[in-house]
């Protein structure tokens, strides 16, 4: 695997890469987006909290969300450049090219290679 041409160092510039992956996602009509919207959604959420002082430690925290997130990206990435992610990230972005399965199961499949890999 090759590193992220961006590696994010900030929860704020996860959330834009996130967006630019929606957005792509929705001009090219790419079922992968939806995982993205979930992601951008905790994301936004995360930074939120850190910003509330609701962690014991804000700035770990938004340490382990950004390393956490670059490894989705990184996967992403690889997908978008015709190059194979991990196993299950290619399970998952494979799922939203073949047939329409309900938007669940796209969640499911993202949340489940991130969770049990990344």
């Amino acid at each position: 695997m090759t590193l992220l041409k961006t590696v994010c160092k900030t929860t704020d510039e996860v959330i834009t890469a996130l967006d630019n992956i929606i957005q792509q996602s929705i001009s090219t009509n790419d079922r992968a987006g939806y995982f993205a919207v979930l992601y951008y959604l905790v994301t936004c959420r995360v930074k939120e909290e850190i910003i509330h002082h609701e962690f014991d430690d804000g700035p770990r925290m938004e340490r382990l969300d950004v390393l956490f997130a670059n490894r989705y990206l990184e996967a992403w990435h690889l997908w978008k450049e015709g190059r194979q992610p991990t196993a299950s990230w290619g399970v998952a972005f494979r799922s939203a090219t073949l047939a329409p399965a309900i938007i669940l199961q796209h969640l499911l499949l993202g949340v489940n290679a991130h969770i049990n890999l990344d």
